[in-house]
């Protein structure tokens, strides 16, 4: 079947990852297919995408923020409608010129002006929506999308669409992470050692410096611990610094195992080897987690547009598989206490939260999703 399929998205990693495995599903599903990717300069996305071959596009385009004064609001909305102008006529060209069957927006505000070219041509668009809550793009758009994807059921009843047109997919994984679950963890690769309990900590694609820090203070508190080991992934930002602390604070009669990487590309590694996930709470890692069935401690990043992170998490703790806790109340000491109620009594508290299993997940969404597409 060849059509041609426009995929728009954000640059960071919450975004470009499910785009990532909907172009896997095209690939493998629809060879004939044409895709052209049109995202942001900003964020680790060009890079990915060049890694995987996927011809790309970038325009102008820039944020809304509105968590600021009314000076810093007054600015930032005439710099949006400033680029939105210039993304729109870019995007309006590229339209015209490669003609899709369809526009699929992943979110983030890259989207607007294509999405906008779109229906200004009379382009069928379609929208994923990664998060809980949906964001002000996707509610906007959502009324011109033939199809609406939704990651959790309970998205459908914060749109304001005909229910034919929402249709539940989950938020799509890439093939590693998806069918490399059951593999043996390789402990060794990563400077571990099979048996001890294993804690991952993490803060996104960029990192989180208020987790960075809080997870390093367990260094101190476990020292003496030879049945637990904590590996950190910092972002490459912070790397550097956490390094210096660790050399600072390190014995050689330490008995906990205590690894930090700047970057890790191979997650489906990662998560093979975790008993526990520390992190914030981006949509992506809510749904690797359920993926992979691992209980979590989260920390949604308190500046997400609407406090989605939040309702994200809240999704977690109301299944029983996650702890929340906020931004302003992590520490040191909060960490250290759940860990020790989830290792009360030969751990009794953590094996409640692993034997929950969530089903509120699809088998193959990214292939659903693909399917959908080629239907239009």
């Amino acid at each position: 079947m060849k059509k041609k399929i426009i995929i728009c998205s954000g640059g960071t990693g919450g975004h470009i990852y499910p785009a990532l495995a909907i172009v896997e599903a095209i690939r493998d599903n629809y060879p004939l297919c044409e895709i052209l990717f049109i995202s942001s300069k900003k964020g680790p996305g060009i890079e990915i995408l060049e890694q995987y071959n996927i011809n790309h596009i970038t325009i102008k385009s820039c944020g809304l923020v509105m968590n600021v004064n009314m000076l810093r609001k007054i600015f930032n909305a005439i710099k949006f409608f400033y680029f939105y102008i210039i993304g729109f006529f870019q995007s309006l060209r590229i339209v015209l010129g490669f003609k899709p069957d369809i526009i699929l927006g992943m979110g983030g505000y890259i989207c607007a002006p294509v999405l906008s070219a779109g229906i200004l041509t009379g382009t069928k668009i379609a929208l994923h929506e990664q998060n809980y809550i949906p964001g002000r793009l996707n509610s906007f758009f959502s009324r011109f999308a033939k199809y609406i994807f939704i990651s959790f059921k309970d998205t459908a009843k914060y749109l304001k669409a005909e229910k034919d047109r929402i249709i539940f997919t989950g938020n799509p994984l890439r093939k590693t992470i998806r069918k490399r679950k059951n593999l043996e963890p390789d402990f060794k690769k990563w400077g571990l050692e099979k048996g001890r309990f294993t804690i991952v900590a993490f803060g996104g694609s960029l990192g989180a410096q208020k987790i960075n820090n809080t997870v390093m203070g367990l260094y101190d508190y476990f020292k003496d611990n030879d049945k637990i080991q904590i590996l950190l992934i910092s972002g490459k930002r912070f790397y550097d610094s956490l390094i210096e602390t660790k050399k600072n604070i390190i014995d050689s009669k330490d008995k906990i195992i205590f690894r930090v990487f700047d970057y890790i590309s191979e997650m489906d590694e990662i998560y093979r080897l975790a008993d526990l996930v520390i992190s914030r709470a981006g949509a992506n890692t809510i749904s690797e987690l359920m993926e992979y069935n691992i209980p979590s401690i989260l920390v949604p990043y308190p500046h997400a547009v609407a406090n989605h992170q939040f309702y994200n998490a809240d999704f977690l703790v109301r299944n029983g598989k996650a702890i929340m806790v906020e931004d302003k109340d992590l520490s040191e000491k909060r960490l250290v206490e759940l860990i020790e109620i989830l290792a009360e009594s030969d751990w009794k508290k953590y094996k409640e939260m692993k034997s929950i299993v969530i089903n509120d997940t699809v088998a193959d969404s990214a292939g659903l999703i693909a399917a959908k597409l080629m239907e239009s």
